[in-house]
């Protein structure tokens, strides 16, 4: 009889171990996160918007609030390796926290788009789930060059776990033509 009870209670007190759940993406817009980054901060979306790749842009932006209208950029970078493939030679840490790119073939199909007019500013829409995050500084309403993350500091960050869809099927414009902003 104790030993009936000891194994309920020990399952009873594991039961939590194993019921772990993945995080859950919140679906939002890529507006809805640039207009309150703080609450965002960390935290798991899914967006849709456009992946633009040049030789001086890597951003996941949206025409409609793109940085040329009053909001700070997001950067795109890819989540680090899971034991195998990915651009990142090594895991992508920001603040702590662990990112890892879904290698599949919806991946595949957006890194082959955005590679296939090399030295030309290109987008795709697409639809990813990403890490989100910005520096304290632009917490504080800084989001001027130097304050953030990408290659010249300039911009907030989405780190890029999945692509769960690829709209485009061709390069599209990049998205300073599609927000129709004279490039920084």
């Amino acid at each position: 009889m104790i030993r009936i009870l000891l194994l309920l209670a020990m399952c009873a007190f594991a039961s939590p171990i194993f019921d772990h759940q993945p995080e859950q993406a919140i679906k939002t817009t890529i507006c809805a996160v640039k207009a309150s980054p703080t609450f965002y901060n960390g935290k798991l979306v899914e967006v849709a918007g456009y992946a633009t790749h040049g030789a001086d842009n890597s951003m996941f932006e949206d025409p409609t609030c793109f940085w040329g209208k009053q909001f700070a950029g997001t950067w795109m970078q890819f989540g680090g390796p899971a034991g195998g493939h990915g651009r990142e030679a090594r895991p992508l840490v920001v603040q702590g926290v662990g990112v890892i790119l879904l290698h599949d073939a919806t991946f595949d199909r957006l890194d082959k788009l955005l590679r296939s007019v090399p030295g030309k500013d290109i987008s795709v829409k697409a639809t990813v789930r990403a890490r989100f995050f910005v520096t304290p500084e632009m917490e504080n309403g800084k989001h001027d060059a130097g304050n953030g993350y990408g290659k010249r500091n300039c911009c907030m960050l989405f780190a890029i776990e999945q692509v769960t869809a690829v709209e485009s099927t061709a390069p599209e414009p990049s998205i300073f033509q599609l927000a129709k902003v004279p490039k920084r």
